[in-house]
C-alpha cells in the first residue's frame, strides 16, 4: 500500500510522522513525503499512484490542510486521514466534509492496523484510536494503551527530507509529562527511552549525515537528574556535537545544568510565559515560581548557555501592563532571544474550561462555533488589540536591544503592523541563524527563509 504524507515545510525534519514512516516500511508499505501545495500533491498522487493521503495536523495549520483535502478529493479518489495533536483535542473533526478517519492519541502501530486492513480488504471500524467514516456511518472507538518501552520502536526515518537543508538532527527522547499546564497539548503517562537506545541512533544518523548540531525536541528535557547524568557522561564521550533542549526551571539544579553544558549544550529554551504569579500559575497551570525561574535562568547564565525564553501576551485576565511587566523581566534576564505570541485559546484544553467556568468569559464559546482556536486579544474590548499585536512583533527586538524600551509605549500605537511585522520575522530569523549560529552551519538554508520572509512584502 502507498502513503502520502503532505508537511508543510520540507526543510525541517517532522519527528512524528518519521516514525510513523519507519513501521510502516518495516512492515512492507510505500512511504512518500510532499509539501503542501495542490499542483505538487495531485503530481505525485497520479504518479506513484497513493491510494493514501495523510496529513499531521497541529490547529494552526489545519485550516490549510482540510482545505487541501477537499480540493485533492474533488479531483482524484483518495483516503484521507488525519493524526496529531488537533484530532486528538478536537475529535469532532472527523465531522469535516472529505475527512475519512482521523487518529486521536498515539498513531504508531494502530496506522498500521489500518493499512494493512485496507490493503487486505478487512473492516477498518473497529481500530483502536480511529474514528471512521463508513458508508454514511461515523464509528468512533476508545483510545488503546500507549507504548510502555519506547525503544521497541524502530528509529526514525530520516530518508524522507531533503538532505541539503538538514545539518541539524532532531531527536525525540521522550513521550508524555506528568506536569498539567492548562495551555498545553503534551498529555499522558510520561515514558523515556534508554540513553543506550538514544546514543546508538544518534550515532548512526551522525556517520550518514553532515550534521553540526542536535536538537532534542523534548517538551521538558531534565525532567530526570539520574537519566540526565548517564546521559551527559556518554553523550560527551560518544557524540561530542553541541545541541540544544527546552528546560522547566523548577527542575533546573546546578548539578543538571552542569552535566548538560559538559555534555556539550550549547543552548536552552525555557518558558517564562508571562511574569504575573497569578497568570502564570492559576490560569497557565505552571505552578513555578519567579524565584525558580530566576535561579535556573542564572545557573543558565552562569555555565554560559544561550538562552531562548517562550512568552505570551494578550492572555486572559491580563492587563497591558502585565505585558510591560514580562517585557521588562526578559530584559533584566537578557536572554539572546526573547520569544513572544498572542495567546491562542484551543477548545477542550484546561484553560478552555477553566475560562468557560469563569462568568465573565461564559460567552466564549459562541466564538469556536466554526473553529476550535481563537487569538484571544481579538476579543479584547478594551482598546488595545492593536497595541498587544504591536507589542508581540516587537517583544524580541526590544530585548535585543533595550534601549528601546523607554519609546515602547509610543510605538506600539502607531499603524505600522505591517512593518513591525517584517521586523519580527527578520529579528527571529537572525536569532536562529546568527545568535544561534551553530545551529545552522550553512548560508544556504539562511538565504533560503530570508527570500521566502521577502516575499511576503
Amino acid at each position: 500500500m502507498n502513503i502520502l504524507f503532505v508537511v508543510s515545510d520540507l526543510t525541517t525534519e517532522q519527528l512524528g510522522i518519521m516514525s510513523l514512516s519507519s513501521i510502516l516500511k518495516q512492515n512492507s508499505h510505500n512511504v512518500g513525503i510532499v509539501e503542501a501545495k495542490p499542483k505538487e500533491i495531485k503530481r505525485k498522487l497520479k504518479k506513484n499512484g497513493f491510494p493514501i493521503l495523510a496529513f499531521s495536523a497541529h490547529s494552526f495549520v489545519v485550516s490549510q490542510y482540510l482545505e487541501l483535502n477537499r480540493r485533492i478529493k474533488k479531483e482524484l479518489n483518495v483516503f484521507s486521514v488525519f493524526g496529531g495533536p488537533h484530532p486528538t483535542y478536537y475529535p469532532e473533526m472527523i465531522n469535516e466534509v472529505g475527512v475519512d478517519a482521523i487518529c486521536t492519541g498515539e498513531g504508531d502501530y494502530v496506522l498500521l492496523d489500518l493499512i494493512n486492513n485496507l490493503a487486505e480488504g478487512k473492516s477498518i471500524t473497529d481500530i483502536p484510536n480511529w474514528s471512521v467514516k463508513q458508508d454514511g456511518q461515523i464509528f468512533r472507538n476508545p483510545a488503546g494503551p500507549l507504548i510502555e518501552n519506547l525503544d521497541d520502536l524502530p528509529f526514525a526515518d530520516r530518508s524522507l527530507f531533503n538532505e541539503d537543508y538538514l545539518n541539524v538532527i532532531y531527536m525525540l527522547t521522550s513521550r508524555g509529562c506528568p506536569y498539567r499546564c492548562s495551555f498545553c497539548a503534551v498529555r499522558g503517562e510520561f515514558r523515556r527511552r534508554s540513553v543506550d537506545n538514544v546514543i546508538e541512533e544518534l550515532k548512526k544518523v551522525s556517520l550518514k549525515s553532515k550534521a553540526k548540531f542536535v536538537t532534542f525536541a523534548d517538551s521538558t528535557f531534565n525532567l530526570s537528574s539520574a537519566w540526565i547524568f548517564e546521559f551527559s557522561k556518554r553523550y560527551r564521550k560518544e557524540i561530542r556535537l553541541p545541541f540544544s533542549c527546552c528546560v522547566r526551571a523548577d527542575l533546573a539544579t546546578p548539578e543538571s545544568i552542569q552535566c548538560l553544558k559538559e555534555a556539550g549544550c550549547y543552548r536552552m529554551a525555557m518558558g517564562i510565559e508571562t511574569y504575573d504569579d497569578f497568570l502564570r500559575n492559576e490560569v497557565l497551570k505552571k505552578n513555578i515560581s519567579k524565584k525558580q525561574i530566576i535561579c535556573a535562568i542564572d545557573l543558565i547564565k552562569k555555565h554560559n548557555i544561550k538562552l531562548k525564553t517562550f512568552n505570551m501576551v494578550g492572555m486572559p485576565l491580563s492587563r497591558l501592563e502585565d505585558d510591560f511587566e514580562t517585557l521588562r523581566f526578559n530584559i533584566r534576564c537578557r536572554p539572546e532571544h526573547a520569544g513572544a505570541s498572542q495567546f491562542r485559546l484551543y477548545k477542550n484544553t484546561d484553560v478552555y474550561n477553566y475560562l468557560l467556568g469563569n462568568k465573565e468569559f461564559s460567552r466564549i464559546e459562541k466564538y469556536f462555533k466554526d473553529d476550535c482556536q481563537i487569538i484571544w486579544n481579538t476579543l479584547n474590548s478594551k482598546g488595545h488589540r492593536g497595541q498587544i499585536e504591536n507589542l508581540q512583533k516587537i517583544f524580541g527586538i526590544t530585548v535585543g536591544f533595550p534601549f528601546l524600551f523607554p519609546f515602547v509605549r509610543f510605538l506600539i500605537k502607531l499603524p505600522l503592523s505591517w512593518f513591525y511585522t517584517f521586523i519580527y520575522i527578520l529579528w527571529e530569523k537572525y536569532c536562529y541563524y546568527l545568535c544561534f549560529w551553530k545551529a545552522y552551519s550553512n548560508w544556504r538554508s539562511f538565504c533560503v527563509t530570508l527570500r521566502r520572509c521577502c516575499k511576503i512584502f
